[in-house]
């Protein structure tokens, strides 16, 4: 009895035994199934990293390339920027030398034209009177007016310069 009863415990645990290897053997089969889609998923991941790695680095690239083109053109907007300070200056430079120069004429047209009266009064035999000295009324006006035509024309010079 005692050699039944040591069968039927041995057979019980062979049953067991057996039962916790077909357990064991499905959850191996889940596991590689698993590893199958894990390893899919990981060679996904990977894929998506690399391109993720030369979208960054053309990303780099791309700024770089604008960085230095937005650096050239800086350049070149403070060259032309001082290039025209240069123009305007030597503009006003112009523009005074203009306006002194018209003076100047403006007053030496009055004085000839004064010497001019004088020398023709005593020809004439009628002594004038003597107006004040300097340049008529007319030439006051010319005298004004050129100089700021001149100015609106070296404006104009300077904007078909651009």
């Amino acid at each position: 009895m005692v050699t039944i009863v040591l069968e039927l415990l041995l057979v019980t645990l062979l049953v067991v035994t057996s039962v916790w290897c077909v357990l064991v053997h499905r959850r191996l089969a889940a596991l590689r199934a698993d590893r199958a889609a894990l390893g899919a998923f990981v060679d996904a991941l990977d894929a998506a990293t690399a391109r993720a790695e030369r979208t960054v680095h053309e990303m780099k690239s791309a700024g770089a390339a604008a960085t230095a083109t937005i650096e050239a053109q800086e350049a070149a907007l403070e060259k032309r920027r001082e290039e025209l300070d240069r123009l305007v200056e030597a503009a006003q430079r112009m523009a005074r030398r203009l306006d002194e120069l018209l003076g100047r004429s403006a007053r030496l047209a009055a004085e000839l034209r004064t010497r001019k009266d004088m020398q023709a009064a005593p020809a004439n035999g009628s002594p004038r009177e003597a107006g004040p000295i300097g340049p008529p009324e007319a030439t006051a006006e010319e005298a004004t007016a050129r100089p700021a035509r001149a100015v609106d024309a070296l404006l104009e010079a300077l904007q078909k310069l651009r």
